[in-house]
């Protein structure tokens, strides 16, 4: 009896053993692969950041053009840019509401320049895209290089949109435009967007 009692401990001391270092394995590969896959492309989701109001700076370069602003949503298609450069550019400031784009420089209104329009369209297809993204409760792309990318077409123009691994905008290209826009120092809040492009127009 004291033979098989001790047996019988001894081989559940062994089983308990064997479980437990196959749960410290199990547990080891998990976090291996964990953190592979935030270097290794696939499918990646990350929260709303686009949803709301915020500002960025933005660097747009369009077949010979190269122009440097800031770009705000204010809400729903609701837009602000104001530009910094080149010369043609500067100072001028672009507002879009509801597919209308008015055009204004140290508070007079214009119609759009003629040096502006590729400017202007570029804008509009990035906005639509933009807008159309915000309505959804995360967004969901292809994870590359630690940075999430969107793609797909509108109206028949593909286009890439590339987030932070935190969800703000990055990079924005449409091939068939000759289009690249790059961003940074992303901030949410309309309050930051009204007081850089109230400052642009008073200098």
């Amino acid at each position: 009896m004291r033979c098989n009692q001790s047996c019988k401990e001894e081989h559940a001391y062994e089983t308990t053993s064997k479980y437990n270092c196959i749960r410290c394995t199990d547990r080891l590969y998990a976090l291996y692969t964990v953190g592979c896959s935030s270097d290794s492309d696939g499918e990646a989701s990350e929260a709303q950041k686009l949803s709301g109001s915020f500002t960025a700076d933005m660097t747009m370069i369009i077949d010979d053009l190269n122009a440097v602003g800031t770009i705000s949503r204010i809400g729903n298609g609701e837009w602000s840019t104001a530009f910094s450069e080149p010369s043609s550019l500067a100072g001028i400031i672009l507002d879009f509401s509801d597919g209308t784009v008015n055009a204004s420089y140290q508070g007079l209104a214009f119609s759009v320049p003629q040096s502006a329009l590729p400017v202007k369209s570029v804008l509009n297809q990035f906005i639509l895209v933009v807008d159309a993204l915000a309505q959804q409760e995360k967004i969901t792309g292809t994870l590359s290089d630690g940075q999430i990318e969107v793609s797909g077409e509108w109206e028949g123009s593909p286009y890439l949109l590339t987030l932070t691994k935190n969800g703000a905008l990055s990079k924005f290209t449409m091939d068939n435009m000759d289009a690249f826009l790059e961003f940074s120092q992303f901030q949410s809040g309309a309050a930051v967007a009204t007081a850089t492009i109230a400052l642009t127009e008073a200098s």
